[in-house]
């Protein structure tokens, strides 16, 4: 049972890595679970070298989920796909679209997405100090957010 795609790469020519982890808690791959993972979701690499859902703003490197809730597959072995390297463009719906412009900075945070919180994309916020910003915004659109990803790296505010 999968649905339809949160995240859909618009530039499929550019070489992306993708890389399969297992899961931390393969509970999460279940789509009758309370909060399921969905693609376009952004996970961190634990000290098991395990995909997780960190929590609060992203400090360490997160990769987002390649996989449609629900796919057998990874249910059967209990591991994930993660876009691992490479540079991509994409569209995603697990983000918080809200005051999104053009060129704005992302972070990786919780968000609220389907009425749960997931682990998602947001604009910069205004505060001081060093953040991980993981893709620039190319285009809003009135559910999803288009944004360049060339791996995470910090930015001092």
């Amino acid at each position: 049972m999968s649905i339809a795609p949160f995240l859909t790469l618009v530039s499929e020519v550019l070489p992306v890595i993708r890389r399969d982890f297992y899961a931390a808690n393969t509970a999460l791959l279940n789509p009758n679970n309370a909060n399921p993972l969905v693609d376009g979701e952004w996970l961190q690499i634990d000290s098991s070298y395990k995909a997780a859902r960190g929590s609060s703003e992203q400090a360490t490197p997160a990769f987002q989920l390649f996989a449609e809730r629900g796919r057998y597959d990874t249910q059967s072995i209990g591991k994930v796909p993660l876009l691992f390297l490479g540079f991509y463009e994409a569209q995603c719906q697990v983000a918080n679209l809200a005051s999104l412009a053009v060129g704005d900075a992302l972070v990786v945070q919780d968000v609220t997405f389907q009425s749960l919180t997931r682990r998602g994309l947001a604009k910069l916020g205004a505060g001081t100090g060093q953040h991980m910003i993981f893709g620039y915004v190319t285009r809003v659109l009135t559910d999803r957010v288009q944004y360049i990803c060339h791996g995470p790296h910090w930015k001092t505010v």
